[in-house]
């Protein structure tokens, strides 16, 4: 019986280019990218981004520093507070997924190579810098948004969301601009509630 064993082909690496090749294929695998094939590869990309900031430790440092240490833990619309409710942060000028098309795009347009993890560091760094504009809410209030119940007037947003909007807007679609702008618009007096619907942010 004879036994043929496979050799492997040698793999190699360009260390500076962050790249794995062989002598044997044509191709090469580099950890970085600078375009995509299609939409669909696009919009998966940004997914992973998003999903992997939001699971990672540094997010976690972030928003429980906003409600445990600068104590902006209650809701800005009801007053309700963390020790009645559950409060979470809300994304509201750039949501996240705007934040990390706004990332990647820039760096598409400038014909820059990237990762997924060179975009969730540069999405950190922003909330790190108070680049972003949120918005603390009760979870139901934050459901309500999501599903098209709820306007936020502009004032209620606390970071500096004005700073994503000039640095980050020539990147975007017109549909992001279009929602960013909408966002914007909605004022006390043009909001979809008003204090007197909330008894508890009457009193506040």
């Amino acid at each position: 019986m004879t036994i043929t064993i496979s050799v492997d082909p040698e793999i190699k690496s360009n260390v500076e280019n962050l790249e794995m090749y062989s002598d044997s294929f044509p191709f090469r695998l580099s950890l970085r990218i600078r375009n995509f094939e299609n939409e669909a590869e696009y919009k998966k990309f940004v997914r992973n981004c998003e999903m992997l900031v939001r699971r990672c430790n540094e997010y976690k440092l972030w928003r429980n520093y906003i409600i445990d240490v600068l104590q902006v833990n209650e809701c800005m619309i009801t007053h309700e507070t963390i020790d009645q409710v559950t409060i979470e942060v809300h994304h509201h000028v750039p949501s996240m997924f705007t934040l990390v098309c706004g990332l990647v795009n820039k760096k598409i347009e400038n014909q820059q190579d990237f990762c997924t993890f060179d975009i969730a560091q540069e999405a950190i760094e922003l909330h790190f810098k108070n680049k972003v504009g949120y918005v603390t809410l009760i979870k139901s209030m934050h459901e309500k948004f999501h599903n098209g119940y709820l306007t936020i007037p502009v004032s209620l947003v606390k970071g500096d969301y004005k700073n994503f909007v000039a640095e980050y807007s020539k990147y975007l679609d017109e549909a992001d601009i279009d929602t960013i702008q909408s966002r914007l618009a909605v004022n006390e007096s043009n909001c979809t509630w008003s204090k007197d619907e909330y008894p508890i942010a009457a009193e506040g």
